[in-house]
Order: C-alpha cells, then structure tokens, then sequence
C-alpha cells in the first residue's frame, strides 16, 4: 500500500513539474515571442512613445537643473541641452512619421540621444 501511494505522488509531482515547464517556456516566448524579441512598430505605437518619452524628459530636466545648480553653468550642460533639443524635434518629427522602418529608426535615434545625455550628465555629477 505505501508503495503505491509513493508511486502516486511521483506520477503527480512529475506531472506537476512539466506544467512548470510548459508554464516557463510558455511565458518566455511569449515575451520574448518567436522572432528573439523583434517586435512590429506601427503608427500606433508612437503616441505612447511619445508621452512615456516627453514624461522622462520632464525628470530629467529637474535633475539637470538641479545639477546646473548645484555646479554653476558649464559646456556640460550646453551638450546635455543640444541633445535634450534633438530629443524634442525628434519627437515632433516621429508623430509625422507611418512607414514602420522609420518609425523604428527615430525611436531609436531618439532612445540613443536621451541615453547619451543622461550619460554626460551621470558622468560630469
């Protein structure tokens, strides 16, 4: 009798585990999805971009005016600002944008310019 009740629960747990399995895979591609995490950018897509970029913008103009503060004005800033410009026409320019590839490449031109000046800025503070 003990023997079938551990054979039992070695059947279930080992069920148990592949539904963990499946579960994880599962989640992964659907991340992730079949292509390795390419994703199709459209038209529709950039609204949100736009407010989720204008919104980081916005703290990361205190944090620099904080930071002019604090250090006084310098050629520093004057970079950080220039990129912080190419930032905002991008934006503007994106929202004219509807082919797909250059919606893809000015998210990305705009991504690597916010990225830039944050890194001036971390690393000049």
């Amino acid at each position: 009798m003990a023997e079938k009740k551990n054979r039992s629960r070695i059947i279930i747990w080992s069920i148990v585990g592949v539904l963990v399995v499946v579960a994880v895979v599962f989640l992964v591609l659907g991340r992730r999805g079949v292509t390795g995490g390419e994703r199709n950018i459209s038209d529709e897509d950039v609204p949100g971009f736009v407010a989720r970029m204008q919104s980081r913008m916005g703290k990361f103009e205190q944090r620099v005016a904080s930071a002019r503060s604090e250090f006084g004005e310098s050629e520093v800033f004057a970079q950080i600002d220039g990129l912080l410009e190419k930032v905002r026409v991008g934006l503007d320019e994106i929202q004219q944008l509807t082919d797909a590839a250059a919606i893809k490449e000015k998210m990305e031109q705009i991504k690597d310019d916010y990225n830039q000046a944050k890194q001036i800025l971390k690393e000049s503070t």
